[in-house]
Formats: C-alpha cells, sequence, structure tokens
C-alpha cells in the first residue's frame, strides 16, 4: 500500500487515485507506539482507512469488492470514494487493483488431526502452551512456526525465536523426561516499508508488548521511518535469512 502510493505519486496520478486500506480489526497496528507512527504515514499520505471490514466475495470481471461490516463502529461507506451499501447489507467497493491477503490455515494433515485445537477461535491449529511450545495433551509432541497456536504474529522473526526453545524442550525432555526452563514469550518481528527508501520495524511480544532489539535500540527508535531500516530489510535481512537462519547459525 505505501509502495503503491510512492509509485503513484512519482508516476504523477496520485491525484486521480484512491489508496484504501479495509481490515477486519479496528486499529492499523496492535501495538501502539509503532501504531501512531502508522496512523501518521497514513494521515501524511491521505489514505482512506476501512476498519471493522471483512471480506465477503469478490468480482474480479466487474472489479468490485463485497465487503460486511463486523462491528457497530465500522467505517461508514463513503459514496464519493465508490463504496455503496447493497440489498444484503454488505459494502460495495470497485477498485482498479485489489491487493489481498487470503484466509490461512494449518494444512489438512495437522487440521483434521487430534494435534489441533477442535472448536474456538483456534480451530484447526495445533494446541500448544503458548510459553514452552509443547503440546497441551500430547506430551511428546511440540510445535513451532505458522501452525502453532499462538497468539503472536507467523513469522520468520518468531520462529527464530521459538527454535531454541523447542530444541531445548526436546533435548531436556530426552534427558531427564522433564522439559526445560526456557520459554518463549512471543517475540515477532514485522518490517514496515512505508515508502521507497523508508521502513518501520516492528518488534512486539504477547499482549501486544513492544519488545525492540537492545542493540538497534540504541542507535535509532525502531518506531520511526529510517532509511538505515530499510537497507536492513533490502540487504541484512535477506543474507541473514538465507545463509545463518535456514542453516541453524542464529
Amino acid at each position: 500500500m505505501y509502495l503503491a502510493d510512492d509509485y503513484l505519486i512519482k508516476t504523477g496520478v496520485r491525484d486521480k487515485s484512491e489508496v484504501t486500506f479495509a481490515a477486519p480489526g479496528g486499529v492499523i497496528f496492535g501495538v501502539k507506539d509503532f501504531a501512531d507512527t502508522l496512523t501518521g504515514i497514513i494521515d501524511r499520505k491521505k489514505i482512506n482507512t476501512r476498519f471493522g471490514y471483512g471480506l465477503e466475495r469478490i468480482d474480479g470481471e466487474n472489479k468490485k469488492a463485497y465487503f460486511r461490516l463486523l462491528t457497530d463502529t465500522a467505517t461508514e461507506p463513503d459514496a464519493n470514494k465508490g463504496e455503496v451499501k447493497t440489498d444484503d447489507g454488505l459494502v460495495e467497493v470497485s477498485f482498479d487493483m485489489l491487493h489481498l491477503a487470503p484466509p490461512q490455515s494449518a494444512p489438512d494433515f495437522l487440521r483434521n488431526s487430534k494435534l489441533a485445537i477442535q472448536d474456538g477461535p483456534g480451530k484447526g491449529w495445533v494446541d500448544v502452551d503458548i510459553n514452552t511450545l509443547q503440546h497441551n495433551t500430547f506430551k511428546n509432541v511440540f510445535s513451532l512456526g505458522d501452525v502453532a497456536h499462538l497468539p503472536t504474529a507467523k513469522t520468520g522473526a518468531a520462529v527464530r525465536k521459538q527454535a531454541p526453545v523447542v530444541v531445548d524442550n526436546i533435548l531436556e525432555l530426552l534427558r531427564s523426561e522433564k522439559i526445560s526452563d526456557h520459554q518463549y514469550e512471543g517475540y515477532s518481528s514485522c518490517p514496515l516499508v512505508t515508502g521507497y527508501g523508508k521502513m518501520v520495524l516492528a518488534e512486539f511480544k504477547y499482549n501486544n508488548v513492544r519488545d525492540s532489539d537492545p542493540l538497534l535500540s540504541k542507535f535509532m527508535d525502531t518506531s520511526k521511518e529510517s532509511w538505515f531500516l530499510w537497507i536492513l530489510k533490502k540487504y541484512g535481512l535477506p543474507y541473514l535469512y538465507w545463509n545463518k537462519m535456514l542453516r541453524g547459525k542464529m
């Protein structure tokens, strides 16, 4: 979204364009420090925000998306921006380009197994203790990454912190039939590219508590837009991912 806005400015058509962010949640980001920064960026870029919007269907041929208003406080549609309420209570939004994050789930062999939560908001995800990553029923099973039911963002940065906990607990379980004291506190990281040459690094743990890297925090406020953070995203993080993380070196 932010890069699209930059591109529209560079090509001289931003004043003829509407950029809209629509999401089922009620805020732009769950951690206040980062939400404050992103709200300022959205205001500066004059991006429309539509909160409480749950996508129901897409009419690709006619370039229309249909959203259901999920809460009483959901943003009301604006006819001046191509948004109208339909007879069945949905909001019809016209678009030229739609960028979408589809619904996600664990693979069927896990989702339909006894390892997964059977009912409720966590249905289909592997049922583990959020700190030890040990299964709540089958004590010889551990889970991490995208399939685990953990109340944090599913990112590579999260896996990097989860993997050592799982390894320590498995080794200790084999050695003493007990798990170790090593626990995962929900750390995750979202590199938010807010424009060409600009990035915010959102780091947090459980309960939307900010949890910034102690080294980076000595030199900058990672909740603010930074060229250095963009360089980290463009060059540093890919190197660390391919050469360190995937090889078990960090």
